[in-house]
């Protein structure tokens, strides 16, 4: 339990400590446990009181005081909190010709968007739905299709929550790329239902990342062999800076974009793959940093042989942590000091705040 307890020290949140009714916890998943069984571990930061429980699931996300999971065993959304009891969630389930379900959580965890896609492969219809986060004020706020092989997923919500940003792609092409890629990216007005069209967009089938008012998109420079980092102020006529991309010929995938809150800096990360989806793939990450001040690219530090994905900034905003989709664990990357250790032994999810 040392690896928990590190990580733990290191996310404490200012202020926190004055909260008297309410717990911080911190949630984990060990993928694997046993054949298609991972297992979630809920911690106290204040005394280290741990709870587990054993799951069939994907996609983890916390919310305010439990984790939204899809079972992909039965079938169904599911919710697991504090007592270990996993539930079906209470509004979101897929119906029977439903093929996909989506979603995201707004970053503050009031709300809550949703997708459904039904129909055929060359019939697509993707439904989105917007909540708060107990389930009060389900509302629908679009209807897209019929699409030729396209569905459409939620990805952030805006700062106030008036903006959903969305995206349009190929069903099932996710599997096939090693970070998220984005290929039509698009904003849906919460109020009015309307439709805006981001700048540039549709663009390549490229990373991207949205905070603090910003939009970054990764767009492959041919010349150089790298990303050229595009970043639009949204609120500011979409204003538009390109950062010139580095030139790393071998490193072909890019993705993870994570935006710090203060929307001074970025990261994301570069992939060189060698037999992609084999028994003998090999992969190496190259973390690149984006100075959103001074518009310049910078490598963090030299490449690992590991896939690693930016999850997000310490709270102190001096370095990152770091998680795989294929093998457990959490890693801290130091951006000043430029070093790379693992923190922790499971793979973090998220905090909670629970009701003591």
């Amino acid at each position: 339990m040392r690896a928990f307890s590190l990580l733990f020290v290191l996310l404490l949140v200012a202020g926190v400590r004055g909260e008297e009714r309410a717990h911080l916890w911190e949630v984990y998943v060990t993928r694997g446990v046993r054949t298609n069984v991972d297992r979630l571990t809920f911690q106290d930061v204040y005394d280290g009181t741990l709870i587990t429980t054993e799951v069939t699931g994907e996609r983890y996300t916390p919310l305010l005081d439990s984790v939204l999971y899809f079972d992909y065993v039965s079938g169904r959304v599911m919710t697991v909190g504090l007592d270990g009891l996993p539930r079906p969630h209470p509004f979101i389930q897929m119906p029977a010709d439903a093929r996909r379900v989506d979603w995201v959580v707004s970053r503050d965890k009031r709300l809550i968007a949703w997708t459904i896609t039904t129909g055929t492969p060359n019939a697509l219809s993707t439904v989105t739905r917007v909540a708060d986060i107990s389930g009060t004020n389900v509302r629908e706020v679009l209807r897209d299709g019929v699409r030729d092989g396209v569905r459409v997923l939620p990805l952030a919500f805006n700062v106030d929550h008036t903006v959903l940003f969305m995206d349009a792609q190929p069903d099932g092409i996710a599997q096939f790329v090693v970070y998220p890629q984005y290929a039509g990216l698009f904003s849906l007005d919460l109020t009015s239902g309307a439709i805006g069209v981001l700048p540039n967009e549709p663009s390549c089938f490229c990373g991207a990342g949205f905070r603090a008012g910003l939009f970054l998109r990764l767009v492959l420079h041919s010349e150089r062999q790298g990303y050229d980092v595009h970043v639009y102020e949204l609120e500011n006529a979409n204003r538009a800076r390109v950062i010139p991309a580095l030139s790393y010929p071998d490193f072909t995938q890019a993705g993870g974009v994570v935006i710090a809150p203060d929307g001074t800096k970025a990261v994301y990360a570069l992939a060189r793959v060698a037999r992609f989806g084999t028994p003998q793939q090999q992969l190496s990450t190259l973390f690149v940093g984006v100075d959103l001040l001074a518009m310049t690219q910078t490598p963090l530090l030299a490449p690992v042989d590991l896939y690693l994905q930016p999850l997000a900034w310490t709270d102190s905003g001096s370095a990152l942590l770091l998680t795989s989709s294929q093998q457990n664990g959490t890693w801290k990357l130091d951006v000043q000091a430029g070093t790379l250790r693992q923190v922790a032994s499971a793979t973090y999810l998220g905090k909670l705040m629970a009701e003591t």
